[in-house]
């Protein structure tokens, strides 16, 4: 799997993909000295990165990796991955 960082005109996008989506979960994103943390109901996981793109493409990774069935994971797959020839590009 290769996996490009998407671009700031996407993160709102893709967001509200994750808070429309079939996994009926939310949201949470803090970032506190320069770092991304989700916030959830057991603490605050660290998303890989140091900027917002970083931050959302990581964690729409990590949800695709828990989700692979989703919907999300379906639409993130076919707009964002680097291996497929129809991907959105920046």
């Amino acid at each position: 799997m290769s996996q490009r960082i998407i671009d700031r005109s996407y993160v709102g996008e893709v967001l509200q993909h994750i808070y429309t989506s079939d996994l009926n979960t939310g949201v949470s994103l803090i970032c506190n000295g320069g770092y991304f943390y989700l916030e959830t109901s057991d603490g605050r996981v660290a998303l890989r990165g140091t900027s917002v793109e970083e931050a959302i493409t990581d964690l729409a990774s990590v949800l695709v990796e828990s989700f692979p069935a989703s919907a999300f994971a379906e639409w993130w797959i076919s707009n964002f991955r680097e291996d497929r020839p129809w991907r959105r590009t920046n």
